[in-house]
């Protein structure tokens, strides 16, 4: 299986799990300069922009490398070339960031407020 149908696999079981958890779907692969950003959802009163990271066979905390401070960043920017296009859904929302591991089993390790004070 290539990379690609691994990420797509990855972020549908973590957008699947998120949805179980009581998120809601706002958008999957919101693409602007400088970036993507994998899921973008709601949970409650926040706007969460989700990185998934699906590898078959490295454990979490080498994947929690592999989000280093230049990935977050660009994810930071992008998502607020989201925020810009899509005002009204932003308003009265706090922001957050969230990472989901997809392990090569399907097991989901998910940290809410991944990136703390960005």
């Amino acid at each position: 299986m290539n990379t690609f149908k691994k990420g797509k696999i990855g972020e549908e079981s973590a957008e699947k799990y998120l949805i179980e958890m009581g998120y809601t779907l706002v958008t999957r692969n919101f693409k602007a300069h400088p970036g993507e950003i994998d899921l973008v959802m709601t949970s409650g009163c926040d706007l969460v922009f989700v990185e998934v990271k699906a590898w078959k066979s490295l454990p979490v905390m080498d994947l929690e490398i592999s989000i280093d401070a230049r990935k977050q960043r660009r994810i930071i920017a992008t998502s607020q070339v989201f925020m810009l296009q899509n005002q009204c859904l932003c308003q009265g929302k706090t922001i957050r960031y969230d990472v989901v591991f997809v392990d090569g089993g399907g097991e989901i390790t998910h940290i809410k407020d991944a990136f703390g004070d960005y």
